[in-house]
């Protein structure tokens, strides 16, 4: 699917304004501001921000087999996916760690959604430690398939192998007032 498809479908579907486009490098580039709509579904510290998956839905309406990394509680009633979490508590479908992906079958998913920690302190409310974002797309570029995508939330843009991945969006989002900026990172599996 055409970058420019998908950020048709995006406005299509979800009826937000127009803020997405094509830049000059022929990446998707914009802002999302998400409003101040506080609501977690799942009550979860640090849980996606309300109408977020629902964005990346609409972004995405031709991938059929996501994987939600760093899940906690995720609503998979929105975006419809196999979880992975070290925590076991959360009852993922896949207990282990994002930096290794052991026992994860990455090359059965063709949409992948990351949402790490951003940092020490929010690692302390997840009860673990703090992960190197290189080691998650290093284990992710040894079992994705080419085309996979892989759309990273965090303030922080991940070290990765540019033979691997390639970027074709970078979109700022902005949840409302007192809230940390963040970026949303889509990266394609280019081999």
């Amino acid at each position: 699917m055409e970058l420019q498809n998908r950020i048709d479908n995006y406005i299509m579907e979800t009826k937000y304004p127009r803020s997405l486009f094509i830049g000059d490098d022929n990446r998707i580039c914009g802002t999302w501001i998400m409003g101040n709509n506080y609501k977690v579904k799942s009550g979860y510290y640090g849980g996606y921000p309300a109408g977020y998956l629902r964005r990346i839905k609409a972004l995405f309406p031709d991938k059929k087999s996501i994987l939600h990394l760093f899940s906690g509680k995720v609503d998979t009633d929105i975006l419809n996916g196999k979880t992975v979490d070290i925590n076991k508590e959360y009852n993922a479908d896949y207990v282990d760690d994002a930096q290794s992906l052991q026992n994860v079958p990455v090359e059965e998913f063709d949409l992948i959604l990351a949402d790490p920690p951003y940092s020490v302190e929010d690692c302390e409310h997840y009860k673990t430690s703090m992960i190197k974002r290189n080691k998650v797309m290093k284990a992710l570029g040894k079992k994705a398939v080419k085309g996979t995508h892989v759309v990273w939330l965090d303030q922080v843009l991940p070290m990765y192998r540019k033979d691997e991945w390639s970027i074709v969006g970078v979109i700022g989002m902005v949840k409302s007032t007192n809230h940390r900026f963040r970026v949303v990172t889509i990266f394609i599996k280019n081999s």
